[in-house]
C-alpha cells in the first residue's frame, strides 16, 4: 500500500493538480454538468482539491472532507479559500469521484448512515488491475453492483454522464 505522500505525488506526475490547464478545464466542465442541482456541495475524497475548486468557482458553497494529510495541506496551500471539514455533512450534492472504490461496504454503509445528500456525483472504475492492492482498490464493482447499492440507501440514477469520466452518474434521493 502507498502512502498518503507516494499517492499525492502519483496523482501529481499523473496530471492531477491546479497547473495542468486540461484537469481544471474538465473540472469546470465537471462543474458545469451538475450546476443548478443546489447550493451546497461536499467534495468526498476531494484529492487535491481541484474538482472542488471548479464546483466553488460555479457557485456552490463547497465543503471537503479529505482522508489523507498530504492531500489536505495541498489544498490548503493551492486553494485556502475551500473549507475542509473534520467529518462529512449532509448537503445538497456529493461529489464522490473516484473513491468509493477504496472504501469497504462497511465505511460506506456506515458514511451513508452519517449523511444522506440529495444528490451524489458519482464515478468509480469498475476495471480491475494488477495494481489494485497498491492503490488501495479493495471494493471495484460493476456499475450494476454501485447502482443497486446506491438504490438500498433510496436513490436512483438521474442522469448518466461523460465526464469526468465515461462511467460518471449522478443519483438522486
Amino acid at each position: 500500500m502507498i502512502t498518503d505522500k507516494e499517492f499525492l505525488a502519483t496523482e501529481i506526475a499523473m496530471g492531477v493538480h491546479f497547473g495542468n490547464p486540461q484537469f481544471k478545464a474538465l473540472a469546470d466542465m465537471t462543474a458545469e454538468a451538475i450546476s443548478g442541482l443546489g447550493h451546497s456541495l461536499l467534495d468526498y475524497g476531494a484529492g487535491t482539491g481541484v474538482y472542488a475548486d471548479a464546483f466553488h468557482r460555479s457557485g456552490y458553497d463547497v465543503f471537503i472532507y479529505e482522508h489523507f494529510e498530504a492531500h489536505r495541506e495541498y489544498i490548503r496551500e493551492h486553494a485556502p479559500h475551500l473549507k475542509i471539514i473534520d467529518k462529512p455533512i449532509t448537503t445538497d450534492v456529493m461529489a464522490f469521484i473516484e473513491v468509493a472504490e477504496h472504501m469497504t461496504d462497511k465505511e460506506l454503509n456506515d458514511l451513508f448512515k452519517m449523511i444522506s445528500p440529495s444528490y451524489i456525483l458519482f464515478s468509480s472504475t469498475s476495471e480491475k488491475t494488477d495494481n489494485d492492492e497498491a492503490w488501495g482498490h479493495v471494493n471495484v464493482k460493476q456499475q450494476s453492483e454501485w447502482d443497486k447499492f446506491f438504490a438500498s440507501k433510496g436513490y436512483i440514477v438521474h442522469n448518466q454522464l461523460t465526464i469526468p469520466t465515461p462511467w460518471a452518474k449522478i443519483y438522486k434521493k
